[in-house]
């Protein structure tokens, strides 16, 4: 069930809009991860570096829900998944492109995806795992209320990321419109 695609939203630095990611998002994705480094903090550590195309397309994993933020309606500014995961809605791959860093969009990217994600999933929780090294995610996550928790499965793949948690009700939604700072 997909929810019905929301009106674009005026924020600090443009239209944006939540659309479904396209084939065409997806190769210009591929750009954004010029190394190992960044595509392990994007990817996980299970995505495949160097990537083909083939390769890249396989460890998205297309068949979950993939939005890309746009911007001024057809600019590609950030990309993001979420599907049901332990009971929570789960984000995933979320990524803002390296020239549009630092502008909040991060928060607006996050917010948007739990709104959306939480509503078609009939879920409560958001939740993520990120690596203990990417210190900007980190912080815009727990700036926007996510809580580092234990994860209630035993996944050895995910052994070395932290697992943050959010209510949907709590996430704060201040920073979405804040001033936007070094680590969105």
């Amino acid at each position: 069930r997909r929810c019905r695609q929301p009106a674009p939203k005026s924020f600090g630095v443009g239209i944006m809009k939540l659309v479904e990611a396209t084939q065409a998002h997806i190769r210009q994705l591929m750009y954004w991860f010029p190394d190992q480094r960044s595509c392990v903090f994007w990817g996980g550590p299970q995505f495949r570096y160097p990537f083909t195309e083939a390769s890249f397309y396989e460890d998205i994993r297309r068949d979950l829900p993939s939005y890309s933020l746009i911007r001024n309606g057809d600019e590609l500014v950030g990309f993001g998944q979420y599907y049901l995961r332990v009971g929570h809605c789960h984000l995933a791959r979320l990524a803002i492109s390296p020239l549009h860093r630092g502008r909040a969009l991060g928060a607006f990217l996050v917010h948007e995806l739990c709104e959306r994600g939480c509503l078609e999933l009939q879920v409560n929780h958001c939740s993520l795992f990120v690596s203990p090294d990417n210190a900007p995610a980190i912080h815009l996550y727990s700036r926007l209320g996510f809580a580092r928790a234990s994860y209630p499965e035993m996944e050895p793949q995910f052994k070395e990321c932290n697992y943050m948690v959010v209510a949907s009700d709590v996430i704060n939604t201040r920073d979405v419109a804040a001033q936007p700072s070094s680590g969105s």
